[in-house]
């Protein structure tokens, strides 16, 4: 590893997303990332199907490249000491289990930073470390209904609809990433570490962003509006006589531009549409005039006619488009990682590109105990003393683990 994380040791503590794709992103950067997983069962994930070729989920999959793993048994003595001994020499310990599960372990703040005091140990829990919830389990699905974004989702007059994507748990996966590169950076200063205190409610409620805002200033509580915004008739998805299309013009010079796309000049100084506030005023019965002026010809055809009139548009891609996408394969946003005994597994790239010290995927995501071994020799122990826990069941061991199993990197 040669990105700017290197030289980094982070144990990621964590099961399903958001913990994980955390401690993965740090892994991209160049983070060494070892990740304690249950001895025998692992991440829960790891069992969730669809399946790769009957032996890894691809849930786990996209969520646990640049990783090795460890399995132990939390709950026995000897593996809770091997944890600890692991966490003492480490930089970053990223976990998203419920506030205090981890104590019983010793695996808590309090007892790793008196061991560890440069230790960052970040925490992403469903509801956040204080409060009278705190301790409650919250997942993806539950916060985008507890915190309101289910709310604003979905047709007007419809049901509550749920985000396709995790936004829940990956949004609390990447505010704590930044909180931990601050915290690291605050430790070059200082040289200690400190908690960093995250949950799927803060991302969710950050998220909300203006609706909150907007709430606050008007009293009035936001309901869902399908594909576009409450606030502009003329962003949203149109029905084309083949598909959908996507307009979003968004100010004054792309609403001129959209009438004149749509042969309807006159809309320009229509007293009804005139301004955006009187856009949204009779935003109905723009939308309806929209729709009606859309729906007689193809989405190729709004295209051409929309970026004619520089009005930002496209059609709404399914993911067999977009991975087929020109552009997103110049940003190198599908990586192919060879799985060993497995074959090629594809998956989402690197998001963030830089110039000096780029992230890499060098390790495939791994088996359940792949690394057990190779870590604990890093740690100081001796053969005997790995055989006999595992022997115990304290700890478990993959097949190979003789031979250190390298795999091979990514492409």
């Amino acid at each position: 590893m040669t990105g700017p994380l290197a030289g980094l040791r982070v144990i990621e503590v964590g099961v399903a997303m958001a913990g994980p794709f955390c401690a993965m992103t740090l892994g991209d950067f160049g983070a060494d990332v070892v990740k304690i997983e249950r001895v025998g069962a692992g991440d829960d994930s790891r069992s969730w199907p669809p399946h790769f070729s009957g032996a890894m989920g691809y849930y786990f999959g996209s969520a646990n490249r640049n990783k090795r793993s460890v399995a132990l048994d939390l709950k026995s003595p000897e593996g809770a000491a091997v944890a600890r001994r692991l966490a003492e020499g480490a930089d970053i310990l990223v976990d998203n289990y419920r506030i205090g599960a981890l104590a019983r372990a010793g695996l808590d703040w309090d007892s790793l930073h008196a061991a560890n005091p440069r230790l960052i140990y970040c925490s992403i829990s469903g509801f956040g470390a204080t409060g009278p919830r705190a301790e409650e389990p919250a997942n993806d699905l539950f916060m985008q209904a507890y915190a309101g974004g289910m709310s604003i989702t979905g047709e007007e007059g419809g049901g509550p609809v749920k985000m396709g994507m995790s936004v829940a748990d990956i949004g609390a996966g990447m505010l704590a990433t930044i909180g931990v590169m601050m915290a690291v950076e605050a430790r070059h200063r200082t040289g200690r570490g400190q908690r960093v205190d995250t949950s799927l409610l803060e991302g969710q409620m950050s998220m909300l962003a203006h609706f909150v805002t907007r709430y606050f200033a008007s009293g009035e509580v936001p309901g869902p509006s399908g594909s576009g915004a409450l606030t502009s008739p003329t962003y949203r998805a149109f029905r084309a006589s083949d598909d959908w299309i996507v307009i979003s013009a968004f100010n004054q010079r792309m609403w001129r531009g959209l009438c004149t796309a749509l042969d309807r000049p006159e809309w320009i100084d229509d007293p009804r549409f005139s301004d955006a506030a009187r856009r949204v005023t009779n935003r109905l019965a723009l939308i309806d005039l929209i729709g009606a002026a859309i729906a007689p010809h193809p989405v190729a055809h709004w295209e051409n006619r929309l970026k004619a009139n520089e009005v930002p548009c496209c059609p709404i891609n399914r993911l067999d488009k977009v991975t087929s996408e020109e552009q997103v394969r110049a940003r190198e946003m599908i990586a192919e990682i060879d799985l060993p005994g497995l074959g090629p597994m594809r998956m989402a790239g690197l998001p963030v590109k830089l110039s000096e010290t780029p992230a890499d995927i060098a390790l495939p995501p791994p088996r359940l105990g792949q690394h057990t071994a190779e870590v604990m020799r890093d740690a100081g122990y001796a053969e005997a003393e790995i055989e006999t826990l595992a022997a115990r069941g304290a700890i478990g061991l993959d097949e190979g683990w003789r031979e250190g199993d390298q795999p091979r990197r990514a492409r």
